[in-house]
């Protein structure tokens, strides 16, 4: 199987009609692999991503797999950069992550997949929320063998809670609401249901709105105010206190490019003018899944429990518009079970370098706009030396880059006394039959 790279949107864009039916005929497809998805969220991100696409033979018209990667570049601690790959949305943007494939074609394209994988430079390769049938991900992780490279379990961080986020929880939904609350719930659950259904139904104190282009920017302000006031100060704590901030910033762009494609229902839960709730959930159409993603409370209303109201109101919104599933994601909380809550098992794995270093300690070709940002970024601060190191390693793999020889004259015009800088440029343009970078070398006499 032929595996080539995709790293434009434009080419992106020209695969999406085979993206779109692979979507449809992949019984592993979810949203976070929608074609959708993949390109508002690649369209938003700041670091390189590239998707691996596949086709049973060169001449073949259609491709038969496509896998979304995100490519970043990552400075050490003495210096040099190296490289991590990770599946699209990872870093818990994406509840789910994998690779589509046509389902006849499963074998090959995961060893396709893996193979093409490993031939790309990294030192780490993050398989967050890994998403797969069990054959096919066997068969992917069985692309990077030992010694080299070691495949491993990562545990999810314990809460100290009690609460297994590996599991993770659906409910399937009948055709009718009357159903649902009948077979899947119990007595009280299904008393408090209808009691909550009520109060938003009356058109009285409480109310529920759905997100809307006008009401777009102050729904996600709400949703994510809530969300900051539920979980921020807990997840500074335990990991580090930039991590909510820059959560919020992805699930913002996140939800805002979601809501442009269509994916977004976000309903807020209001007591007169004042929002009590929100819930912000991923929109499935193809698969007729609701799965949620986040959601928020005022702490201080109990009555009507805010959450609980709000995933009573999507539930019935789900079924009334013929969605079967409605997906809870991470964590088997026991409300979950309230619903008739089904589980499956959702696993993170990483494969890692033995060294920590990328293969022959040499950068991904496709990382080096990257570096050459790394670079002149140090050269602007003045961090000179950083800046040659960072030029050189570019200069490792392409030995004539233009960016990082001009970077690597601005290092030696500014590393020498005025004298001699004065006339660098000239002296650089008459060393002819060289390489800038030996021009660089015989100017300044560095080794």
């Amino acid at each position: 199987m032929l595996v080539q790279i995709i790293d434009s949107m434009e080419a992106l864009q020209d695969c999406r009609d085979d993206w779109e039916a692979l979507y449809a005929a992949d019984p592993a497809s979810h949203v976070f692999l929608s074609w959708s998805w993949v390109a508002s969220w690649f369209g938003r991100m700041d670091c390189q991503w590239l998707v691996l696409a596949a086709k049973p033979r060169p001449d073949a018209p259609r491709f038969a797999g496509f896998l979304p990667l995100q490519l970043y570049t990552l400075r050490g601690r003495d210096g040099r950069l190296r490289n991590e790959l990770c599946l699209a949305g990872g870093g818990g943007v994406a509840g789910y992550a994998g690779f589509l494939c046509d389902p006849r074609l499963e074998d090959e394209a995961a060893r396709a997949f893996g193979a093409a994988t490993r031939r790309l430079n990294w030192s780490r390769l993050r398989l967050d929320n890994l998403s797969l049938p069990p054959r096919r991900q066997r068969l992917f992780l069985g692309a990077f063998p030992p010694p080299r490279l070691e495949a491993r379990k990562v545990q999810r961080p314990d809460d100290g809670d009690g609460i297994d986020h590996d599991i993770y929880v659906h409910v399937d939904l009948p055709g009718d609401w009357e159903t649902f609350l009948a077979e899947r719930m119990g007595h009280s659950t299904r008393q408090n249901a209808r009691r909550a259904l009520r109060r938003i139904d009356d058109d009285g104190e409480f109310r529920v709105t759905h997100v809307t282009a006008e009401t777009l920017e102050d729904d996600l302000q709400i949703l994510l105010g809530f969300w900051r006031a539920q979980w921020a100060d807990k997840l500074a704590e335990r990991y580090n206190p930039g991590l909510p901030r820059a959560m919020m910033t992805n699930f913002r762009n996140m939800l805002r490019a979601s809501f442009h494609t269509g994916q977004l229902f976000l309903p807020v839960l209001w007591q007169g003018e004042r929002p009590i709730g929100a819930q912000g959930k991923l929109i499935d159409r193809s698969n007729r899944t609701l799965l949620g993603l986040l959601g928020g409370r005022d702490l201080g209303v109990r009555r009507p429990p805010p959450g609980f109201t709000l995933h009573v109101h999507s539930l019935r919104w789900a079924i009334r518009n013929g969605f079967t599933t409605y997906d809870m994601q991470t964590g088997d909380f026991a409300y979950k079970y309230d619903f008739g809550g089904q589980e499956r098992r959702v696993e993170c794995f990483e494969v890692v370098t033995r060294d920590g270093r990328n293969p022959q300690d040499r950068l991904e070709p496709l990382s080096l706009p990257a570096a050459l940002h790394l670079a002149e970024a140090e050269r602007r601060d003045g961090r000179l030396q950083g800046a040659e190191q960072i030029c050189r390693q570019i200069l490792e793999v392409d030995p004539t880059h233009p960016g990082a020889l001009d970077v690597l004259a601005e290092v030696a015009a500014a590393s020498t006394p005025p004298a001699q800088a004065f006339d660098l440029g000239s002296q650089l343009k008459v060393a002819g039959g060289l390489s800038l970078e030996e021009q660089i070398r015989r100017v300044t006499r560095k080794p």
